[in-house]
């Protein structure tokens, strides 16, 4: 009986091919992306997991060979056949930006199929207008397929780079990571926007925020983080919401107030910015995006000013005036995020002190104005980004607001024995994981940014 596992090379992923293997002769696998047959031989595009990457074959000394081992012509390799393919590194210069590997390609010896699609291509993930605004309910509802042109797979390999980033930084600032439960008795927001379900005959509901539960857990662990998915049981289908998307939410212990959590998710941003802009540089390029500029102080407006400074720069802009409003609309965010942008630089913005009854109940009032809250909002390249706040650590403070806004508190009991029992000055927030990914790449759409996206007219794929 072996003691180790010994992986096969079509398995054995440390084939990250470089100059420094130019004359040696290789086994790589990959999908067939995309060939071009040319009269001496021509070129075949491998997909494979960091990336495109060329081969040349040529007629007179490339073989290729089917999964049963019977010889076969170049042209009747089909596109998303995965393939074995032995040849020669050679140094090379290649300007397509959806290429990944630009310094080399494989000259080829043989090919094997190792198999093949059973039926003709749903979609060619090359076409020039694949992109097309035509295409995109088609793409959404046929994923599975999709997903494997160029644009949308540096679309994930930057998404899962920024999830990376913030587990990163988190752990190095002594953040503990939890996974809290998705199926709870209790929406953690309130209101009617929760899929509710039949928990073996008791009411539950899939957890819009994991809210409750990392605030328990900095009572625990102090600082606290968790990457899930959050679900809101909203009718829209718009470019903004998604009803199922993946939260990215922090809790920290022994603040001073809202600023201190404001302060460390700039720095967080910070950093993650920096990674994404140093080990997705293909994927940038090959988006042909700029990452938003972050200064070195983002700027900060109450609610109340960013109505006054919209109207009285923007007036001519507005279709309303919205001074007194307890939220922004969603034209007062593009509106500020030019503004800032024009003013400091800066593609973010920070807009706090929203109105007491507009938030969730667990947000802080502020002692100065209690119809207020030590709350924000930051919003980046015209849309909101993140909400956070200052939270109660309090069990009387959270009893009068919960019977204030008409809830019964003895539906949240294991909530409100935490802070009977202590609970230190916290607070935290939430950022989307596809609205973040979608704002630094300047997309349009949310959707393209989650891999199997669900709004109310969509589940499946």
């Amino acid at each position: 009986m072996e003691k180790f596992i010994t992986l096969s090379g079509q398995n054995h992923f440390s084939d990250d091919i470089s100059e420094k293997q130019i004359g040696e002769e290789i086994e790589v696998f990959g999908m067939v992306h995309n060939a071009r047959i040319t009269k001496w031989g021509g070129f075949i595009i491998l997909r494979k997991a960091r990336g495109l990457l060329q081969t040349v074959f040529q007629n007179d000394s490339s073989e290729v060979f089917d999964e049963t081992g019977n010889r076969i012509k170049i042209n009747e390799l089909s596109r998303e056949s995965a393939v074995q393919i032995k040849g020669v590194v050679n140094g090379a210069s290649i300007k397509d930006v959806s290429v990944f590997y630009k310094t080399v390609e494989i000259t080829v010896k043989s090919i094997k199929v190792l198999s093949k699609p059973k039926t003709a291509n749903l979609i060619d993930v090359n076409s020039l207008n694949f992109d097309s605004e035509a295409n995109f309910t088609f793409k959404l509802d046929n994923r599975q397929i999709t997903l494997r042109n160029p644009r949308d797979m540096a679309i994930f390999k930057v998404s899962a780079m920024i999830s990376k980033a913030f587990v990163d930084y988190f752990s190095s600032q002594n953040f503990t990571q939890i996974f809290s439960p998705k199926i709870v008795s209790e929406g953690a927001e309130g209101g009617t926007n929760v899929f509710a379900l039949d928990y073996f005959g008791k009411n539950a509901y899939l957890a819009q925020s994991p809210q409750f539960y990392k605030q328990i857990c900095v009572g625990v662990f102090e600082r606290v983080f968790e990457i899930a998915p959050a679900y809101r049981a909203e009718k829209h289908s718009t470019s903004r919401h998604l009803n199922e998307y993946i939260s990215i939410d922090f809790e920290m212990g022994f603040i001073k107030d809202h600023t201190d959590v404001m302060k460390f998710e700039a720095e967080t941003l910070r950093y993650v910015l920096n990674e994404v802009q140093d080990k997705c540089r293909h994927e940038l390029t090959a988006l042909n995006v700029t990452l938003p500029k972050m200064p070195d102080n983002i700027p900060v407006y109450r609610l109340s000013e960013v109505h006054e400074v919209l109207h009285a720069n923007y007036a001519d802009r507005l279709t309303q005036d919205h001074r007194g409003e307890p939220d922004l609309a969603p034209e007062e965010e593009v509106l500020i995020c030019d503004y800032t942008l024009k003013t400091f630089d800066s593609d973010f913005v920070f807009v706090t002190h929203f109105p007491s009854n507009h938030r969730a109940f667990y947000s802080m009032d502020d002692p100065n104005d209690p119809e207020l809250t030590l709350s924000f909002d930051l919003l980046m390249r015209g849309k909101e980004i993140t909400s956070g706040s200052q939270r109660i650590h309090d069990d009387s403070q959270y009893r009068e607001k919960m019977i204030k806004r008409g809830m019964n508190p003895d539906n949240f009991k294991f909530y409100l024995e935490t802070f009977k029992n202590g609970m230190p000055p916290h607070g935290g927030l939430a950022i989307g994981l596809e609205r973040l990914t979608a704002g630094f790449l300047n997309i349009q759409n949310v959707k393209e940014a989650s891999l199997f996206p669900r709004d109310c007219n969509r589940i499946a794929p």
